[in-house]
């Protein structure tokens, strides 16, 4: 009884309970007040004549004048917004008026019931037993004032009726005995299914509040990089679009900046270093843009900056120098110190309408000229640019919607030992003849095959010629082919290539992959895969262009190249540049050093060529020997230059 009574009990410790009740509460007993004014008046219109006027009009008139000033202010007050504090005292009133209220109306009907006829009495009786339960259900949500009220109400019916004489009233005085103890068991039943479910409702928003959260999070991450905080790049073209769609007219100055030399800092320190060279990064490019622009991290070390709008173009270029300089600042990392460059590519637009898509292509169309140039600093896109980036969209729609197959074609540049004069190997080099452009160049057509992806249609089309032709060219010459960055990081291309120099029949010793240093860059793991894939069959891997990307020499080792060759931006100026001379002697120094040869590209002279053999330096190819030949002339080449050298053996013999 003693846990019963205290489950009935406020719970001051539960605010929210105490609020729910009060709720509840406020919408319920001005119900109970109409209930008690109508019955008891209707008691006592019935009672006028047959009982004193005290007892049958001016008790129940107070009683319900008393009930219709806590109706009004149960309708007033108890609609407010309360404190869980206020409501605990307002239902400990409600508790002592229930109590007194209960007494008085049973006090009431109990003097009554000595007066009047036997229709009377059964009026009164209704009254208590009817009125009564009304009462304590609309008092279900306050369970110790529905409890008091139970107990008071069939008390006062039990005393009166069992001592009646009347069969029928003792009969129900019986019952209404036994029904006190299922009534205090309904009312708390009742008052914990309320309580759970105030719980249960509380749960939920406690969920639903979670989950916005959760959305709130979501939506930030979505539109912020995690790692530097700045804009990602959905943000940056969100905010660009949005810019365009205020003032179409006036489009804003966009950047694009990325970090060269990267790459090698996360190679040889670690992605945690990488990821603090990023963040400073971030940090600087924020402190000099200030909060007027936006500074987005776009992807990897790639940033988008949007330019604040009230600055002039010499404003932006001294702004995009500024963000270039910050980052050849040194970075400090656990290990030391690391340094990188940065190349800036910025689209100052003219006057007119422009998409999201089309600034950003512009800025990364300068952005990749900066890079072309090998040099770091900060580039506009032009009028000349965008002569180049129109050809560029042409020729990849017709990459797209021509059958460019008959007309791709390969010259073959003679690849010569400097030593005997003779020609060991050619290189392939693809050629398109378009009947609509005319001939257009590797460096652009290459490029537009990989951001198109036909580059693998291409390269099939392309070594099927080049398989061909080695069935034709003698049998000891070996033959050079250029893969992409994509083909050598595409197993599908390379098992297919396998597979092809099998059905033909060529001796795989006799080919000779050429890739570049970029593609080991784009995803080292898969290109030491297919390489290791590729020497399994016989075929020799050659380093192009080495000493113009980041291969570092742990590359060299891991991947065991068979050649590097020796990019012509140094074997050309070496005569004129004692950095290019020393460049060159070091990598001919390291291919003996490793075992592997060497091959010089762009030899244009005698006199490079004599330096060249006098360096180490094996093979080579360039002008001063050949250029580029169709297969037929370069075949004849090939064998004049093998007379040339019997001849000179026979003199010296």
């Amino acid at each position: 009884m003693k846990n019963f009574l205290a489950s009935l009990q406020l719970q001051k410790d539960n605010p929210t309970l105490l609020l729910a009740q009060f709720q509840a509460l406020s919408s319920q007993i001005p119900i109970l007040y109409v209930l008690l004014i109508i019955n008891a008046l209707a008691v006592a219109i019935t009672h006028l004549k047959s009982a004193p006027l005290w007892l049958s009009l001016y008790i129940p008139v107070t009683l319900s004048v008393v009930c219709v000033f806590r109706l009004c202010w149960w309708e007033i007050r108890g609609k407010e917004d309360v404190t869980a504090e206020r409501a605990y005292r307002l239902m400990k009133i409600t508790i002592s008026g229930a109590a007194i209220l209960a007494v008085a109306f049973g006090s009431w009907a109990i003097a009554l019931y000595q007066y009047g006829d036997a229709s009377q009495q059964g009026q009164i009786a209704y009254f208590l037993v009817v009125t009564g339960i009304s009462c304590i259900f609309c008092l279900m949500h306050l369970p110790i004032a529905a409890a008091l009220t139970t107990v008071i109400t069939f008390s006062a019916m039990v005393a009166t009726f069992m001592f009646s004489g009347n069969p029928v009233f003792v009969a129900t005085a019986v019952s209404g005995l036994f029904l006190i103890l299922p009534f205090l068991r309904v009312i708390n039943s009742y008052f914990q299914n309320f309580v759970g479910l105030v719980q249960l409702t509380e749960e939920l928003k406690q969920k639903q509040a979670e989950a916005e959260e959760l959305n709130l999070v979501n939506s930030r991450n979505a539109l912020h990089d995690q790692l530097t905080g700045l804009a990602n790049r959905r943000s940056f073209f969100l905010s660009l679009e949005k810019r365009l769609q205020k003032d179409p007219s006036t489009p804003p100055v966009l950047g694009i900046l990325d970090l060269d030399g990267f790459k090698p800092v996360n190679d040889v320190f670690g992605h945690a270093a990488g990821d603090l060279v990023l963040k400073e990064t971030a940090r600087r490019f924020v402190t000099l843009v200030g909060e007027e622009g936006i500074v987005s991290r776009l992807g990897g070390d790639e940033f988008g900056i949007i330019f604040p709008c009230s600055m002039t173009r010499q404003a932006i270029a001294d702004l995009g120098q500024a963000l270039c300089a910050a980052v050849r600042d040194p970075y400090e990392i656990p290990d030391g110190s690391v340094r990188v460059f940065g190349s800036c590519g910025i689209v100052y637009p003219d006057i007119g309408e422009y998409t999201a898509e089309d600034l950003y292509e512009k800025a990364d169309f300068a952005l990749y000229q900066v890079k072309s140039k090998r040099s770091s600093g900060v580039e506009f896109f032009s009028a000349e640019h965008e002569k180049i980036l129109t050809q560029r969209h042409l020729i990849e729609l017709e990459l797209q919607a021509n059958d460019f197959a008959k007309e791709l074609k390969l010259d073959y540049q003679p690849i010569v030992e400097l030593r005997s004069g003779r020609v060991v190997a050619y290189e392939a080099l693809a050629r398109w003849d378009s009947a609509r452009f005319g001939r257009i160049s590797p460096e652009a057509f290459i490029p537009a095959a990989e951001r198109t992806a036909v580059i693998g249609r291409m390269t099939r089309i392309l070594f099927a010629k080049a398989l061909e032709a080695l069935a034709i060219i003698p049998r000891h010459l070996r033959l050079s082919f250029n893969l992409s960055a994509r083909d050598i990081c595409d197993h599908e291309t390379s098992m297919a290539l396998l597979a092809m120099i099998t059905r033909s029949g060529i001796d795989p010793r006799r080919i000779e992959f050429e890739i570049t240093e970029t593609a080991l860059l784009s995803d080292f793991d898969t290109a030491d895969q297919v390489i290791t894939m590729l020497r399994a069959a016989g075929i020799s891997i050659a380093l192009d262009d080495f000493g113009t990307g980041y291969s570092s020499l742990s590359h060299i080792h891991r991947l065991g190249f068979d050649k590097l060759k020796i990019d012509k931006s140094f074997v050309m100026n070496f005569g004129r540049d004692a950095r290019c001379m020393n460049i060159t002697r070091s990598v001919a120094n390291l291919c003996q050093n490793l075992g592997i040869a060497s091959v010089a590209e762009g030899v244009e002279s005698e006199e490079i060529a004599e330096g060249l053999k006098a360096m180490g330096v094996r093979l080579a190819q360039g002008y001063h020997f050949s250029r580029p030949l169709p297969l037929e002339l370069a075949i004849d080449y090939a064998a004049r230059c093998e007379a040339a050298a019997s001849a000179r053996n026979s003199l010296s013999a």
